[in-house]
């Protein structure tokens, strides 16, 4: 009767789950159990995230790794009065959504979309021996982040940070396709990707996630309490062990109460890489770009390296690659924060950057 009684809860909860997931041959299907037909819905999509809004809908926060075709997962975020569903895309896709009644509910099926047929060309005879054309190995591509942006200025001391990023991103970026890396950025003027901490932490995380990028690269400045500390710190993603750096993340993921709960968010993440063969070998592939990072741009710019760090930071929770965290400077010391402001300083800045990612890159440490 118990053994019963527990299945019957199991399959109650499966049930309910919001939105429950079917994975299809070809297509991801969500189903949203509505509590009445005043339940009102809009959908948008770009960025790669699909976002799914509920009103009049209450439902429990949740991270609910998919890993289909089409989803890689699936966030209910609740909100006053609403509920928010974001869904991390691995591609384009078409939604089609249909409402049912008697039970009241919402279906969205995600499928890709195909790409449109090209006519073929012509065949090309290749006239050169092979021998003569080896094989060119694939550019590297980096993704880099520019912390902050628009209506987030960051720390704000010396400098605000959300300027001296930008401006130490540009200035790498410059120099990266000098040496025939390609470059993304999550941002590329004073510019956040939503007005809602949540939903920029996420879209620059889901930028991270794609398999057309090689290293991910958030760039930030950093703050102490007693504006006395200086230095570089890189962290990658991890629990962090050490109170003043859980305090760190808090304060990167939001700050306050949001920050905490962002925090949470991503150390349920964090545990799960505990049981991850692939998630694992990302760590240490991370942890070791953060080293090399670390020390490179203090030979560079003279700035103690105060070493490399695991956090829980958001923006890096579901990088499929090499990502880090880099902390260039402490904006509230009254030496460094001064030497952030210099123009002269952020270009070795970004070439203490350069040297780093160039080292990485050069043991092969990245996969297209």
């Amino acid at each position: 009767m118990r053994v019963c009684l527990l299945v019957c809860i199991w399959l109650w909860s499966l049930a309910w789950a919001f939105p429950r997931i079917g994975v299809h041959q070809g297509f991801t299907r969500l189903v949203f159990d509505l509590p009445s037909k005043e339940v009102q819905h809009s959908l948008s999509q770009e960025n790669g995230l699909l976002v799914l809004i509920l009103r009049g809908v209450k439902a429990a926060s949740l991270d609910q790794v998919v890993n289909s075709s089409e989803v890689a997962s699936v966030q209910t975020l609740p909100e006053e009065g609403q509920v928010r569903v974001v869904v991390r895309l691995k591609g384009a896709v078409e939604a089609t959504v249909r409402r049912y009644s008697d039970p009241e509910r919402l279906v969205v099926d995600l499928s890709l979309k195909k790409e449109a047929s090209t006519p073929a060309k012509p065949a090309q005879v290749n006239l050169d021996p092979p021998r003569n054309r080896p094989p060119r190995p694939p550019k590297p591509v980096v993704l880099l982040d520019p912390g902050h942006g628009g209506v987030d200025p960051g720390m704000v001391g010396y400098v605000v940070e959300k300027e001296v990023v930008l401006d130490v991103a540009l200035r790498l970026r410059r120099l990266l396709e000098k040496e025939g890396i390609e470059v993304r950025l999550t941002r590329d003027r004073d510019a956040h990707l939503s007005p809602d901490k949540r939903e920029d932490l996420s879209r620059r995380a889901a930028l991270a996630d794609s398999s057309q990028v090689n290293l991910f690269i958030s760039v930030h400045v950093n703050a102490s309490p007693t504006r006395t500390a200086r230095g570089v710190e890189v962290f990658y993603f991890g629990r962090a062990q050490d109170p003043r750096v859980l305090a760190q993340v808090i304060r990167e993921n939001g700050g306050g109460e949001l920050g905490k709960r962002l925090t949470q968010e991503a150390q349920s993440v964090a545990e799960r890489i505990l049981s991850d063969i692939v998630a694992q070998a990302n760590q240490r592939y991370s942890q070791r770009l953060a080293e090399t990072l670390g020390r490179k741009l203090s030979q560079t710019t003279g700035s103690p390296f105060r070493g490399t760090f695991p956090g829980d930071f958001f923006v890096l929770r579901y990088a499929k690659v090499p990502a880090v965290l880099v902390e260039i400077g402490f904006g509230d010391h009254p030496v460094e924060g001064r030497q952030l402001a210099d123009a002269a300083y952020r270009e070795k800045v970004a070439q203490g950057l350069l040297a780093g990612i160039l080292t990485f890159l050069a043991n092969g440490a990245y996969a297209r």
